[in-house]
């Protein structure tokens, strides 16, 4: 049964992921590469807001909220993003994992490109646990991957699996649904 970790999804919360889609929308070209990972800040600590985690994949009532990095392109962006923010009371966390390391303690892992090799083995780690994945690697969706950053027309976008974070207790904001494209991974063999 999933906790509910909030009674409604404040106004505010709509406000500020609206406003921050339109800056989102933002074509992004060479000159503001360092935008990108900005806006990725942004989107992660959005879709923190907007899904649920069951009370069981925290370990005590005042236990952070945890993003963990697999390789770290926001060059302290995502530290930026959250500093002073709290998530249902909690402290935001940020850590960087490498190869190995225990998975359990995420709550969010965001799989950077160079890092996409090695997405499969970050899924894995985090199956059957309540980890909310998201990558940009073009196959991290059929590799298990809940959300994947895309870019159309120089804007991005994200994809989300419903059925992965399902399977991982994890319930999406319907708010969230309607912004992302929704996609299923391919079996293998079908087109």
């Amino acid at each position: 049964m999933l906790h509910r970790l909030r009674p409604r999804y404040p106004q505010a919360s709509v406000v500020g992921l609206t406003l921050g889609l339109i800056l989102w929308a933002q074509p992004l070209t060479p000159q503001n590469a360092s935008l990108e990972y900005k806006v990725k800040a942004a989107f992660l600590f959005n879709f923190a807001k907007f899904v649920e985690w069951p009370s069981g994949a925290f370990s005590r009532p005042d236990a952070p909220f945890t993003i963990c990095l697999a390789g770290d392109p926001f060059a302290g962006e995502l530290e930026r993003t959250i500093d002073g923010n709290t998530l249902n009371g909690r402290p935001l966390a940020v850590f960087r994992i490498g190869e190995g390391e225990p998975v359990r303690d995420c709550h969010m892992i965001y799989i950077s490109v160079p890092e996409s090799r090695r997405s499969g083995d970050f899924i894995k780690a985090a199956a059957n646990l309540p980890i909310l994945t998201v990558g940009e690697h073009e196959e991290f969706i059929n590799a298990g991957g809940m959300i994947r950053f895309t870019q159309t027309g120089g804007r991005i976008r994200f994809e989300i699996n419903p059925e992965a974070a399902e399977r991982a207790s994890l319930k999406v904001s319907s708010r969230l649904l309607r912004l992302a494209d929704i996609v299923h991974p391919k079996r293998a063999g079908v087109p």
